[in-house]
């Protein structure tokens, strides 16, 4: 599964626009019922469960219609729902240990520190990356070398769309 569009169907884009519109969700502030904390002590106030709840199921349900429209890309249109979903929580999930890191050296929520500015840029844009690529390839058949060049568009393309978002507005902080 190395062919580059079976991964811009069923990694990244689902990735992207699943990402883009749980930030217009928290932008509007739709399902506010979710919107409360994991946990305030160790991950903030952002860390809610509506993001455990709604990103995984816009993943999956992207990689689903990008499944029945293109593919299967693995097994089956259902395995390739179970990926996208997978990809979602991971995302999700990679957050957490960073947060909890910034919580505890005193970063507030959307804030960064003054001193390691770049590194925390960089800390910020790769754990979910990392977790998703991790995810990723336990999930698929993929090589390492495939996983280092996705990690190196990935970076690119989280860099750019975060930037994006902050400039219409849909995001606070890049």
């Amino acid at each position: 599964m190395n062919n580059l569009y079976i991964h811009i169907y069923l990694f990244f884009i689902p990735l992207i626009i699943g990402n883009v519109l749980h930030m217009i969700i928290v932008h509007r502030n739709w399902f506010s019922g979710l919107a409360f904390p994991i946990s305030k002590k160790w991950f903030g106030n952002s860390k809610t469960y509506r993001g455990i709840i709604v990103l995984p199921a816009l993943t999956g349900a992207i990689a689903l219609v990008n499944s029945v429209s293109f593919g299967p890309f693995e097994i089956s249109v259902a395995n390739d729902a179970f990926v996208g979903f997978g990809l979602g929580l991971a995302y999700i999930l990679a957050e957490l240990p960073n947060s909890f890191v910034k919580r505890r050296l005193g970063i507030a929520n959307g804030e960064q520190s003054k001193k390691y500015k770049y590194l925390q840029t960089f800390t910020d844009k790769s754990d979910s990356l990392i977790g998703v690529l991790v995810f990723y390839f336990l999930a698929t058949v993929i090589s390492f070398k495939t996983v280092v060049f996705l990690f190196c568009i990935g970076m690119i393309l989280h860099l750019g769309i975060s930037q994006l978002l902050v400039l219409i507005k849909i995001k606070r902080n890049f």
